[in-house]
């Protein structure tokens, strides 16, 4: 590789932080949980009652994650509703 592509520094952190680094539409490394949770979703449509829960260290792809499973289910018609919590705000009330 003589020269990248994409250059850290020229991407603006602030949405990093919220998509992830990404190269196109691909999430690397989470195919299986995000069809663990589109084969949840599809019990679900099918009348069954699941939760899912997406837990995990600080940088490990958790919003991203979140973020293609709700593509997906926009994409079949469904509604998503989605929170985020802020660590750095948890001295306010209501602030997730």
């Amino acid at each position: 590789l003589d020269k990248p592509s994409i250059y850290l520094h020229d991407q603006d952190m602030g949405r990093l932080s919220m998509t992830g680094l990404q190269f196109g539409d691909t999430v690397f490394g989470r195919n299986a949980e995000l069809s663990t949770i589109k084969d949840a979703y599809r019990r679900t449509v099918s009348g069954d009652r699941e939760l899912v829960t997406i837990y995990g260290q600080s940088g490990t792809g958790k919003s991203l994650l979140a973020h293609e499973f709700g593509k997906h289910v926009l994409s079949h018609g469904g509604v998503l509703l989605s929170g985020k919590f802020d660590q750095l705000e948890q001295g306010k009330p209501f602030s997730a």
